[in-house]
C-alpha cells in the first residue's frame, strides 16, 4: 500500500464541511483551531485510512485540499 499525503491549504480553507461529508472513510473532521479568518479549517484525523479516492478533492468548492499518492 502506498503512503498518501493529504495536504490541506489551512489559509484558503473556508470551513463549508464538504471534504468531510464526501470523505467515506471518515479520514477529515473540521479542527476546533481557527485560520486568520475565524474559520474552523479541515484536518486530517485519520490520514492511513485514506484510499485516494479524491472525493474530497474534487468536491471542495476553493481547491483547499489534494491528495498526493
Amino acid at each position: 500500500m502506498s503512503t498518501r499525503q493529504i495536504h490541506i491549504n489551512g489559509e484558503v480553507c473556508k470551513g463549508c464541511g464538504l471534504c468531510t461529508f464526501y470523505c467515506p472513510k471518515g479520514v477529515l473532521r473540521l479542527s476546533q483551531v481557527p485560520n486568520s479568518k475565524g474559520c474552523r479549517v479541515v484536518e486530517a484525523v485519520r490520514p492511513d485510512a485514506c484510499t485516494a479516492c479524491r472525493l474530497c478533492e474534487t468536491n471542495c468548492p476553493d481547491i483547499a485540499l489534494f491528495i498526493e499518492s
